[in-house]
């Protein structure tokens, strides 16, 4: 089996390995950015209270709403990759992976996607953390009135 496969990269080439981590590091990716969506549930569960307050109802709904659709995203996403990996596999014991261009083509896109949604993600966390810390402020100061 060749130990490199030609595929335009950065103008490198990716081995099988290479190919296969990328895959592992994606599952890991999802599976830390669900752990995260939990404790954005919880955080905005424990505030909630405080957020009704400062008139922000709307805001809190739109935001469980997202981290929903986060969820079926990254679940989306892992068994794209899951099967990617089996194909992979088979590709494998075949010895025909730099010969097929349709699975290099869909772990290409994968490789986007992952990137947009990981993107995405992390802009929409840093807008909880920012509503979130906005109350925090608030409510300390009529603490201090």
């Amino acid at each position: 089996m060749k130990g490199k496969i030609v595929k335009d990269w950065q103008n490198r080439e990716k081995s099988v390995q290479e190919l296969h981590n990328d895959s592992k590091l994606w599952i890991s990716e999802i599976n830390f950015i669900n752990d995260e969506i939990r404790f954005l549930e919880h955080l905005l569960s424990s505030k909630y209270i405080d957020c009704l307050a400062a008139g922000l109802y709307q805001k809190i709904e739109e935001f469980v709403h997202k981290l929903k659709e986060q969820k079926i995203v990254g679940k989306t996403l892992e068994i794209v990759i899951n099967e990617q990996e089996a194909i992979l596999s088979d590709l494998i014991n075949n010895d025909s992976v730099s010969s097929n261009k349709n699975f290099l083509e869909n772990h290409k896109k994968l490789e986007f996607e992952m990137g947009y949604y990981i993107k995405k993600y992390k802009r929409f966390k840093k807008q909880i953390f920012e509503i979130v810390e906005n109350v925090m402020k608030q409510k300390e100061q009529k603490k201090l009135i």
